[in-house]
């Protein structure tokens, strides 16, 4: 097995990327509230499309620091991302549930990670 070298610029990149993804389901949710015909639709989307490319670009950044079996695991962070932006951008309510589902992604995580 390949071990890659994992340094604290190589985590910043990591779950950069992750953060960067999931501001890409802010701007899907800003362009789904929109009418298809309205110009801020366009932008919406458009600037979806631009975090998915300079998501792209670093996914290939991170493969190159991090074996993919830890990138990928690593991966479950969006949902726990895409969790806070609902309750800090559009007032959704966080649950217990929601609680308890976000610790277990974040424990599997470590599960995971812990052992490469």
């Amino acid at each position: 097995m390949i071990h890659k070298v994992r340094s604290k610029k190589g985590y910043v990149l990591l779950y950069g990327a992750f953060l960067l993804y999931s501001l890409s389901t802010i701007f899907a949710k800003c362009a789904s509230q929109a009418g298809i015909l309205e110009i801020r639709f366009f932008v919406f989307i458009a600037m979806e499309i631009a975090c998915l490319a300079l998501y792209a670009i670093l996914w290939q950044q991170v493969l190159r620091r991090f074996s993919l079996l830890t990138a990928m695991s690593s991966k479950g962070i969006v949902v726990v991302f895409s969790l806070l932006w609902a309750a800090m951008l559009f007032g959704e309510n966080i649950t217990v549930n929601n609680l308890i589902g976000a610790v277990f992604i974040i424990l599997g995580i470590r599960l995971v990670s812990k052992d490469e």
